[in-house]
């Protein structure tokens, strides 16, 4: 997995939630060892593949909240172009300016209500994410990070498939959580699971995510 700089507390949250989707899929594995048939152990590994999913989420919040703040808080830097173009309302301006909320209170709270809601699991959400806290091309960046990963004579990703790659996920993850995994196309079956795809899935999002930090931040000396 790339190396980072530095984790900030979001990307250690993020590595926590993420263990317990593994937690899960060893779960599912354990009772399928032991022969358990009172209930399908494969739902264990579609809820890994959820909560995976739901760690990206939560995780590109936190870490462009933080990074936001960050920003905020150092004049007279450099700031990407969306940075800037961030609208803030007056009353905020006015409560940090001439009452006694700190800014970092205020601008979390506005973030909150701004961002809160969108979803960051797809790469062009997570692209327009991102781009509030950094001006570097993400996807071209984290997929030459992803390949200088790779084992030597691993083929090589473009841009395209490493995007597709997270998006396969993320396709999966709804069909899992707004449909049961049933396959319309196969009598309404549910879709097999087994515990190498559900971690396949889970380190691919940690993979990633790891890759976005180094991107945004730069390699470690």
């Amino acid at each position: 997995m790339p190396q980072y700089p530095q984790k900030t507390q979001a990307f250690v949250d993020f590595e926590r939630n993420l263990a317990y989707a593994k937690q899960l899929i060893h779960a599912g594995s354990h009772l399928a060892a032991m022969g358990v048939t009172s209930c399908d152990v494969d739902d264990l590994h579609r809820a890994a593949w959820v909560q995976g999913v739901a760690a990206l989420d939560h995780w590109v919040h936190q870490e462009v909240y933080h990074r936001t703040i960050l920003l905020a808080q150092q004049p007279g830097i450099t700031k990407p172009r969306k940075f800037l173009e961030f609208s803030i309302p007056m009353d905020l301006f006015e409560k940090v300016h001439h009452s006694d909320l700190p800014l970092d209170v205020a601008l979390r709270r506005h973030l909150r209500t701004v961002i809160g809601r969108k979803t960051y699991q797809g790469p062009d959400d997570i692209k327009d994410g991102f781009a509030i806290v950094s001006d570097v091309s993400l996807w071209a960046t984290v997929t030459r990070i992803v390949n200088d990963e790779r084992e030597a004579g691993a083929e090589k990703l473009s841009v395209n498939q490493v995007r597709k790659l997270l998006g396969s996920i993320v396709w999966r993850r709804n069909k899992i959580a707004h449909e049961s995994d049933r396959d319309h196309d196969n009598n309404d079956e549910k879709r097999p699971i087994n515990a190498a795809q559900a971690m396949e899935a889970v380190e691919t999002l940690e993979m990633i995510a790891a890759a976005i930090l180094v991107a945004i931040d730069g390699a470690p000396s």
